[in-house]
C-alpha cells in the first residue's frame, strides 16, 4: 500500500511539473514583452545602470583640451605650407623672433630659444632631430622625447596624459591624446588657473555651529 502511495505522488509530481511547464511556456511571451515594456519600471532602471560606451556618454568631453594646427599656417582663412615662403628664406639661428610672420608666437620652453631648435632649416615641413634628420609631423612626439624623456616614458606607460575610450581594450579602441593635443609646444606650461572662493554657508547654519563653539 505504501509502494502504491509513492508511485500516485510521483506520478501527481510529473503531471504537475508537465502542466506548469506548459503554463510558463505560454505565458514566456507575454511576461518577456510586458518585462521589456518602456513604461516598465524594471526596464527604466536597468537602461539606467545599464553601461554606456564612452562614444555615447554625452557626460564625457573626449575633445582634446587644445586644437593644434599643423606646420601649415592659416591666415583669412586660407592655408599656406610651410616651404612657400621658407623656400626663399636663409634661416638663421641668431634670430630669435619673428620678423614678418608668426608675431603672435611667444617662444617660453626653456632653453628652445630659436625656432630652429624644433624645427627643421631647410624643410619647415618637418622637425629636426639632434642628428640633423627629420622628424615627421605627425611624429610630433618623438620630437618631445628628445627632451623629455621620462615623460615620453610615462605617456607610452599611460600615466601621463590623457586617454580616450575603453581601459579594456577587448571591448573598443582606446586613443592617447599627442603632446600637443594638451601642450602649446611655444608655451608648454599650463597657465595658472585662478581658484574659486569658498563655499557661501547660509546664515542659520553658521549661526548655529557658532552657537554650538561657545557651549563647547
Amino acid at each position: 500500500m505504501a509502494k502504491h502511495k509513492k508511485r500516485v505522488s510521483k506520478a501527481t509530481t510529473a503531471a504537475a511539473s508537465a502542466i506548469l511547464g506548459g503554463f510558463l511556456l505560454l505565458t514566456a511571451p507575454l511576461i518577456s514583452s510586458d518585462a521589456q515594456s518602456p513604461n516598465n519600471p524594471n526596464t527604466q532602471q536597468a537602461r539606467q545602470t545599464a553601461p554606456v560606451s564612452p562614444a555615447e556618454d554625452t557626460h564625457l568631453d573626449k575633445h582634446p583640451p587644445r586644437q593644434p594646427t599643423g606646420l601649415d599656417m592659416i591666415k583669412l582663412g586660407w592655408r599656406y605650407n610651410c616651404m612657400e615662403c621658407h623656400k626663399a628664406l636663409t634661416p638663421k639661428w641668431q634670430i630669435d623672433r619673428p620678423m614678418v610672420e608668426h608675431r603672435g608666437i611667444t617662444l617660453q620652453h626653456g632653453n628652445n630659444r630659436f625656432c630652429l631648435n624644433c624645427h627643421h632649416p631647410t624643410n619647415r615641413n618637418a622637425f629636426v632631430d639632434y642628428d640633423g634628420s627629420e622628424i615627421a609631423e605627425r611624429d610630433v612626439v618623438s620630437l618631445c622625447a628628445r627632451c623629455h624623456g621620462t615623460v615620453h616614458r610615462d605617456w607610452k606607460a599611460g600615466v601621463h596624459g590623457r586617454q580616450n575610450g575603453y581601459w579594456d581594450t577587448t571591448r573598443g579602441q582606446r586613443t592617447k591624446l599627442r603632446c600637443i593635443e594638451c601642450h602649446d609646444p611655444h608655451q608648454p606650461k599650463f597657465p595658472t588657473v585662478e581658484s574659486l572662493p569658498p563655499p557661501k554657508y547660509p546664515a542659520r547654519a553658521a549661526q548655529s555651529s557658532r552657537s554650538k563653539d561657545k557651549q563647547h
